[in-house]
């Protein structure tokens, strides 16, 4: 809904994507992320997913709580303007929780392995969907390692394979 500069995703999928990447064995061997890095970056995005959840229902409060004040037979605007501004904070910690998190998640990586993921992120994006790789609901499938459904690692996101 917010407004997204060139190359930024979505709240949250650029966790998923990481998620996906340290749960992948190939994916961690070919970029060179260790065991220690994977459960940190496991741990942050855990982190980070819970306090968007969070964040999203407390911005969801707000929105309902305007909208009642909007329907009011006399809106009190001071009421209005005061959650205006409560709106406003969430969503300002709501961007600030994905810069920190977007920065987090680069300082957990070596600079050798930040150009690894680049490269191999551009070579997916060169071959297209249906080379190597399919574009789905969730983004690209092809670089993944998905345990099939029902197989415990698919109740548990974050569990290691």
């Amino acid at each position: 809904r917010g407004m997204r500069g060139p190359g930024m995703r979505s709240r949250g999928g650029q966790a998923e994507m990481l998620l996906r990447l340290v749960n992948n064995p190939m994916m961690r061997q070919r970029v060179g992320i260790t065991t220690e890095q994977a459960a940190k970056i496991r741990q942050q995005t855990s982190d980070f997913l819970k306090q968007q959840i969070h964040s999203r229902a407390n911005l969801q409060v707000q929105r309902i709580d305007l909208q009642n004040l909007m329907a009011a037979e006399n809106p009190d605007r001071a009421a209005i303007d005061k959650t205006l501004e409560q709106i406003s904070a969430l969503q300002l910690a709501r961007t600030k929780a994905d810069v920190d998190f977007r920065l987090a998640m680069r300082n957990a990586l070596t600079p050798e392995q930040q150009q690894k993921l680049m490269q191999m992120r551009q070579e997916f994006m060169r071959r297209g969907p249906g080379r190597g790789g399919r574009m789905g609901p969730r983004g690209p499938q092809g670089m993944t390692n998905r345990p099939g459904p029902g197989s415990p690692q698919s109740q548990n996101p974050l569990a290691e394979n």
